[in-house]
C-alpha cells in the first residue's frame, strides 16, 4: 500500500541532493548529513504529504532502512537545527518561508549578544588594572555615589582620632610601705 506520489518523492530527492550535495541514503552520523536528512524528511512530509510510515517505506524501496521512530524524532528537532546551524537555515529557507521572521530575530539577537560580549571583555580588561574597591565603586550607580563618598570620608577621618594602639608599660618595683598613713 503506497498512498503517496513515489515519482514526486524521487524528483524531490534528486533536487535535494543537488542543492545540499549530500547522499540522502547515507547512514552517516555527521552533523551536516543528519540535519540535511532531517530537512529532507520535512520536505517529503510537507511538500509530498508523506507521514513517517510512508517516508520509511519510500526509503525501503531504495534499499535503505529508516525507522519510523527515528524519522519522527528527527522531525521534532527541526527548530533546534534551525537555531543551531546556519547552513540548515539556508536550505530550510529554500523550501519553506515560515521561519524568515524568526531568522531575522535570531541574527539580530546574535549580533546583540556578540556586541555585549565584546563590551564585557573590554570592561574586564580595564578592570584587571583596578583593585577590588575600584571595581565595586565603578559598579555603583551615579545617584548612590555621594552616599558612598560620605561613608568613605567618615572612615578615613576616623583613623585620625581613633587610638593608635600605643601603650606604655609601667613597671612598679618596690612596695608602698611607709607611704600609707
Amino acid at each position: 500500500m503506497v498512498g503517496y506520489n513515489k515519482e514526486a518523492a524521487d524528483e524531490l530527492a534528486i533536487d535535494f541532493e543537488l542543492l545540499t550535495g549530500i547522499d540522502i541514503n547515507s547512514t552517516s552520523r555527521e552533523s551536516k548529513i543528519m540535519y540535511s536528512r532531517t530537512l529532507f524528511y520535512k520536505v517529503l512530509k510537507d511538500v509530498n504529504f508523506m507521514n513517517d510510515r510512508m517516508i520509511s517505506e519510500w526509503f525501503k524501496s531504495r534499499g535503505v532502512k529508516r525507522n519510523r521512530a527515528s524519522i519522527f524524532q528527527a522531525l521534532s528537532k527541526i527548530n533546534i537545527y534551525y537555531k543551531s546551524f546556519e547552513l540548515f537555515r539556508d536550505y530550510y529557507d529554500v523550501y519553506f518561508k515560515d521561519k524568515a521572521k524568526e531568522r531575522l530575530t535570531l541574527e539580530e539577537t546574535r549580533k546583540k549578544a556578540l556586541k555585549e560580549s565584546k563590551l564585557n571583555l573590554q570592561q574586564n580588561i580595564l578592570n584587571r588594572k583596578l583593585d577590588r574597591l575600584d571595581v565595586i565603586i565603578n559598579d555603583i550607580p551615579i545617584e548612590k555615589r555621594n552616599e558612598i563618598l560620605e561613608l568613605v570620608n567618615l572612615r578615613v577621618k576616623s583613623w585620625d582620632w581613633k587610638s593608635k594602639d600605643q601603650y606604655e608599660v609601667i613597671d612598679c618595683v618596690g612596695s608602698l610601705e611607709g607611704l600609707c598613713y
